[in-house]
């Protein structure tokens, strides 16, 4: 499969709370057939074709893509930690889910929503639509590779960034049977001006990404990455930039497929800690 640059909402970024709430209905659950427990054990433990995980890195993204026809569900949750030099801002939690189509061998379209949560409130934060193409034919795994990944997030909250657009490069060299190298490279813009409710000018955040991984046996990759993230605007977010890296370990069998791990800020402007768990099941 394929991943992911990173990622949607990226670290660093500030929330301001708002007033107002909400209330949630609790549903009565109904019983549920005796025969589902049965079915996904079977799906989980029957020998099936193993598929590679659509990444092996935490907030990279990779040039791999779900075949033609293939409809996945995935999901991404981070937590962003402390960050030294603002000792009052909070964890904070984010949640992505949401559809994965593979339209052709070369082009795959995202329809997630992203949620954002801290000790004091929680909120449906933005929801995006994703386009990743891909230069060559996804069966070709040889030599180098290459995606371009092209993003437009709506914000849904106050809490949210202004109308985020975003574009990443994406390319690989090696096969996912064999020690391989990923470079991602990227910018953010944000557009304030499409959103009646939002102030400012427009924003540049560049983005890089390094990584590697190596396969254990035939269902297990273990990678390493080093992400940075430097605004070319004073209003950009973060600011004034972040580094971080750290490992991951991701874990592939039949339609499922799972990575998590944890990168470490390495300055006093980035989080300490963002612990993160990427999975995916494919119908």
């Amino acid at each position: 499969m394929a991943h992911r640059a990173a990622p949607t909402r990226r670290p660093g970024s500030t929330l301001e709370p708002v007033s107002g709430g909400g209330t949630m209905a609790r549903s009565r659950a109904r019983p549920v057939s005796s025969g589902w427990p049965v079915l996904v054990a079977v799906l989980a433990l029957a020998p099936a074709p193993a598929r590679a995980a659509r990444t092996s890195h935490l907030f990279m993204d990779e040039s791999q893509l779900l075949p033609e026809g293939d409809v996945e569900l995935e999901n991404w949750l981070w937590t962003e930690g402390h960050i030294p030099d603002k000792p009052g801002r909070p964890v904070t939690s984010w949640i992505w889910i949401g559809p994965v189509v593979g339209l052709t061998s070369h082009l795959e379209l995202q329809l997630p929503v992203q949620l954002v949560g801290s000790p004091e409130y929680g909120v449906i934060d933005a929801i995006s639509l994703v386009a990743r193409y891909r230069f060559f034919s996804r069966e070709d795994d040889e030599g180098f590779q290459s995606l371009v990944r092209v993003e437009y997030q709506q914000p849904l909250s106050q809490y949210a960034s202004p109308p985020l657009l975003k574009a990443l490069f994406v390319v690989t060299h090696g096969n996912l049977h064999a020690f391989r190298v990923t470079a991602n490279v990227g910018v953010q813009l944000g557009l304030p001006f499409l959103q009646s409710s939002a102030s400012g000018s427009v924003s540049v955040l560049g983005t890089a990404s390094l990584g590697i991984s190596i396969p254990l046996g035939t269902e297990l990759r273990l990678a390493g990455e080093v992400d940075g993230q430097l605004p070319f605007a004073s209003n950009a977010r973060p600011y004034p930039g972040q580094l971080f890296a750290g490992p991951s370990l991701a874990w592939s069998r039949g339609p499922m497929w799972v990575t998590f791990g944890c990168v470490f800020g390495l300055t006093h402007y980035s989080n300490q800690y963002q612990p993160k768990v990427l999975w995916g099941v494919t119908f």
